[in-house]
């Protein structure tokens, strides 16, 4: 009794409105890779920027540290 009555199909999309959603999508996955690489870089600097801060270009050999002694 159910294949009585016929369901029509429903109309396509508009096409404005899927181009506008595909846009919203690449909008929002430039933001979160964008987002990514901003949490990577401040990784990288807590990582690396501690070490080089102490390294000064001052010492002869910045990796050893001041070799001077007190009496010579």
């Amino acid at each position: 009794m159910g294949s009585l009555v016929r369901v029509p199909t429903p109309p396509p999309p508009d096409p404005e409105l899927v181009e506008a959603q595909q846009k919203q999508e690449a909008r929002i996955d430039e933001q979160e890779r964008r987002k990514m690489q901003e949490i990577a870089a401040r990784r990288r600097a807590r990582m690396i920027g501690g070490r080089r801060s102490l390294l000064s270009q001052e010492r002869e050999n910045a990796e050893m540290g001041i070799q001077k002694t007190l009496g010579g």
